[in-house]
Formats: C-alpha cells, sequence, structure tokens
C-alpha cells in the first residue's frame, strides 16, 4: 500500500535543528490516508502548536491517467497535515511554503521553498513535476535531480536509511545519484537542502531577495 514518497528537507530556518529536519509525506496508522510529516529523521515529529506552524502554505495532489492534477484538501492536524487517501496507483506530490526569513543582518531575506515526491513500487520510472524534483529513474535506490525542468548536475544530497543515519552524496554531472545500499527493509530519504537562487520577489507582502528550494524522495524497501 502507500509507503513512499518524498520529502524533504532540511536547513537553517530553525533554531532547534539547523541541519536535521526534514519535511516527508507517509501513509497514517490504520491505513487513514496520506499525511506530510516534519521531523529530524528518527526523531518524534514535530507538532502544532510548535514548529509545525512554521509552514503557512502547505498543497498536496496527484495526477489522473490523462495527468490533470487531482488536489487534496489539506488539513493541518496535531503532527501533520493530512492530505487523504489514494489508491497506491499513482505518484503524489506536495509543495511547502515556509515565512520570509531574515537570518542574518549582512545576506538577503529568504523564501524558502519545500518539494515533496511519492512514488509508489512497480510503477517505474517518474517524469518531472515539480520546480524542484528528485525522479526515480525505475532503477532500484537510482533517481534523477531535476531543476526547473532540466538535470540538474553536482547537487548535493543527504542519505538516510535503516543503516545511516545521515551520508553525503553528489549527484553526477547528468544529475543521476545512486543510493549506496538499499539491501536493508526500512524507510529511505534522499534530500536536498537549501538549493538557492537569487530570484526575488515578495511572499504575502514580505521581500525577500533569495529563493532557497529543498526537495527529498522518501520510500520504503520491503
Amino acid at each position: 500500500m502507500i509507503r513512499s514518497l518524498l520529502a524533504l528537507a532540511v536547513f537553517s530556518l530553525l533554531p532547534l535543528a539547523a541541519s536535521a529536519h526534514s519535511l516527508w509525506i507517509e501513509e497514517l496508522p490504520d491505513q487513514a490516508g496520506l499525511g506530510v510529516r516534519f521531523a529530524e529523521w528518527g526523531d518524534e515529529y514535530e507538532t502544532s502548536p510548535g514548529h509545525l506552524d512554521s509552514f503557512v502554505q502547505v498543497s498536496g495532489w496527484t495526477m489522473d491517467d490523462k495527468r490533470q492534477s487531482q488536489v487534496f484538501d489539506v488539513v493541518k492536524k496535531k503532527d501533520h497535515f493530512f492530505l487523504g487517501k489514494v489508491d497506491g496507483s499513482r505518484p503524489v506530490f506536495a509543495q511547502a511554503q515556509f515565512t520570509v526569513r531574515k537570518l542574518h543582518e549582512d545576506k538577503p531575506a529568504r523564501a524558502p521553498i519545500f518539494y515533496c515526491r511519492w512514488q509508489p513500487d512497480g510503477t517505474g520510472a517518474g517524469t518531472p513535476a515539480m520546480t524542484m524534483d528528485i525522479v526515480p529513474t525505475g532503477k532500484p535506490g537510482e533517481a534523477r535531480v531535476y531543476f526547473r525542468g532540466k538535470p540538474l548536475g553536482g547537487v548535493e544530497l543527504l542519505f538516510f536509511s535503516p543503516k545511516v543515519s545521515e551520508q553525503k552524496l553528489h549527484a553526477d554531472a547528468e544529475g543521476y545519484v545512486r543510493a549506496p545500499d538499499i539491501s536493508k527493509p526500512g524507510q529511505y530519504l534522499l534530500a536536498i537542502a537549501r538549493y538557492s537562487e537569487e530570484l526575488p520577489g515578495f511572499f504575502n507582502g514580505v521581500a525577500y531577495g533569495m529563493t532557497s528550494h529543498s526537495a527529498s524522495l522518501y520510500w520504503t524497501v520491503k
């Protein structure tokens, strides 16, 4: 059933965990549906009231057979954002926006965006569907990084697994990344943190000078 997706992302917006928090989608207990979680890998989920409230905008959707978006009515719960139920045969996506952050006086404010993907087992290779996307190739443990629809080479990723608490990987020149060992059953995560571009603008009336993109792919090996 549904146990894989993406999720994403790690960066120093939060004083509690500058480089250890990720956002992902997982199957909720008792097959209640899919939820977007935020936590340090292997630790307790963030809650509301609390750091879960740092996300001011969360959306989730899937695609039908004609690649038309079917958007979920996202509802914030105590320890997740509830997306809904899916049949487990199609990818599911999520995007989350933080408020604009000004961390250093000598650096421009940032507008952080997170992108998440869940690709069920047996669906083969995926195709890019978000501004930043870690897309399964159909080969076990292999994915390709895309940014604005084009392969992104050389980017650094973090890899988490039942055997590894954190390991740095790098996509090759064509954007391919390969997990070193996925032989043990359990949960796995590939994450890109804070890929920044000088793209200024406004969000909720607040100006920023940089746009920060984070993405991840979360899946389960049975």
